[in-house]
């Protein structure tokens, strides 16, 4: 089935009516303590962060409850008062003469990172799915989404049992089809009593000139459309959403560049803006609960631009906010403090009690005259009416050392925040660990 777009004028005006109207113990050890830390607090112009933020003094391995080691993490997130982990499953399949797994397997953790138990889906999610997952909060636990291609909804409970049907989102395409749309990206966002979904469509097969349109739709929790799906761009790719009280906020490349496309709560018309990310991914972010909306990247060092994370918040019309007399995104670092280079484009932010709290690790001399390493970077902003990169800021770098200090290929950081403490789970392809966090 294909989806044709609805005339410009029209698809405007039904999407803003459609916006106003929805709104085992032994299986954890503990390892020699980390690095001293090094906190740093840097004066902006807008309301302070936390006062410090203090890392445990060990950090744990987790195991699974059988006592392996808990693969690949791939994403992280907090169920009620639980925190489920998906990773690798033990299931693999050849592809290119390597090994590949799915990232199936959901453990649970109590919220100190205890593991509770442990669930390999293998391939029984999807048959033959390689892609990735996205995990949302739903009123009885959690939903997943596949990431393209594909767009499967699969409900789970709080302690990561499958319930319930697995359900389409848009009808499923045969590979053999050259006239109908198939979904190939997709990203997501709780908004209320539902999600927000971007997805990119094509048509079969897929080639080196195959265009991607790019779609935005609501649904609720089982699935059902609570919007039209709605076109936004006909050549999108890595499209990513983020939402705050019925304000929506999407990005994507286009065309070598990054685009937005933001839906302040309220307005009866989207906006479209290019961003100068110099051709970086944008990432979406909620600022605040009240429609704040902004995008982060990781920007390229440049003769003009200190590169490294980067960001804006966006203001009521999708422009982004940048100091007074300035007009080059590229000196929007967030990261000039953190002495050190991403591993990866993948960056953790999460939003609480008025603050942007991002956690990375990076690549660099921990303390001046040590040796290039790995250091793990927290770092807390201010959320105001200024740019971002104006915002108060309190920023501690830690570096592991002893067993398993070493990290593999594929770091992937997640903050699990909990209101009287926190946890920093870094994964890779050999294990899971994690530092405790507590911020004053």
């Amino acid at each position: 089935m294909s989806f044709p777009a609805l005339p410009r004028h029209l698809a405007l005006l039904a999407l803003a009516a459609a916006l106003n109207a929805c709104g085992g113990g032994s299986s954890a050890s503990s390892v020699p303590t980390t690095g001293t830390t090094a906190a740093t607090t840097f004066t902006g112009t807008e309301p302070d962060t936390t006062g410090s933020i203090t890392i445990g003094p060990a950090r744990r391995i987790i195991f699974l409850p059988s006592g392996g080691a808990l693969k690949g993490m791939s994403d992280a997130m907090i169920v009620g008062d639980h925190i489920v982990v998906r990773s690798f499953s033990d299931s693999t399949v050849i592809v290119n003469g390597n090994q590949v797994h799915p990232r199936t397997r959901l453990t649970v953790l109590d919220k100190d990172g205890t593991p509770v138990s442990s669930t390999d889906y293998g391939f029984s999610l999807a048959a033959g799915y390689l892609g990735e997952w996205q995990m949302l909060p739903s009123p009885d636990g959690f939903v997943m989404v596949q990431s393209g291609p594909g767009t499967k909804l699969l409900h789970f409970d709080a302690q990561a049992k499958q319930i319930g049907d697995t359900i389409d989102l848009y009808p499923a395409v045969a590979s053999t089809s050259t006239t109908e749309l198939a979904s190939a990206e997709s990203s997501g966002v709780v908004d209320g009593n539902g999600f927000w979904l971007v997805t990119t469509f094509s048509l079969l097969p897929i080639t080196d000139k195959t265009q991607y349109l790019l779609k935005l739709c609501k649904f609720d929790f089982n699935g059902r459309q609570l919007t039209p799906p709605f076109e936004i761009s006909t050549s999108a790719l890595h499209p990513r959403v983020a939402a705050s009280d019925g304000s929506v906020l999407a990005a994507w490349l286009e065309g070598g560049g990054a685009m937005v496309g933001m839906w302040p709560k309220g307005l009866g018309a989207p906006v479209l803006h290019s961003l100068g990310t110099s051709g970086a991914q944008p990432y979406p972010v909620a600022l605040d609960t009240s429609g704040k909306l902004g995008v982060l990247w990781n920007g390229k060092a440049t003769l003009s631009s200190p590169g490294g994370v980067m960001g804006v918040a966006l203001d009521k019309s999708g422009v982004a906010v940048l100091p007074a007399g300035r007009t080059d995104l590229g000196q929007e670092t967030l990261s000039s403090h953190w002495a050190g280079s991403g591993r990866s484009p993948d960056l953790d932010a999460h939003l609480y009690k008025g603050s942007l709290l991002l956690a990375d690790v990076v690549v660099g001399s921990f303390k001046v005259g040590d040796p290039v390493g790995d250091v793990v970077v927290l770092a807390d902003y201010g959320v105001g009416t200024a740019a971002m990169s104006a915002q108060k800021s309190i920023i501690t770098r830690t570096q592991l050392t002893g067993q398993y200090a070493e990290l593999g290929g594929t770091a992937v950081v997640r903050q699990m925040v909990f209101a009287d403490h926190a946890l920093l789970l870094i994964g890779d392809e050999n294990h899971l660990q994690a530092l405790s966090i507590t911020r004053n």
